[in-house]
């Protein structure tokens, strides 16, 4: 069995987002999900912010799925 942590929901400012996965960095979880799935004008966090997490995670031991939004544009306002 394997568990995993889906991406975080909420609008947390950086710094908090950045404490949260230092420790689930720690925590027995083997997947980890990480970036943006609620809102597209959410952006304290660029690409290369999550993917120094990935890398971060990644040598702790876990899995990183980047995750991404189903609907990124839509054409109707």
């Amino acid at each position: 069995m394997k568990i995993s942590r889906g991406p975080v929901q909420y609008d947390w400012p950086r710094t908090t987002l950045l404490a949260f996965y230092e420790r689930m960095a720690a925590m027995p979880i083997n997947i980890v999900y990480l970036c943006e799935v609620v809102c597209s004008r959410r952006h304290e966090m660029r690409l290369p912010d999550w993917l120094e997490l990935a890398s971060m995670l990644a040598d702790a031991g876990k899995e990183v799925v980047l995750s991404t939004q189903t609907l990124l544009e839509s054409g109707r306002t």
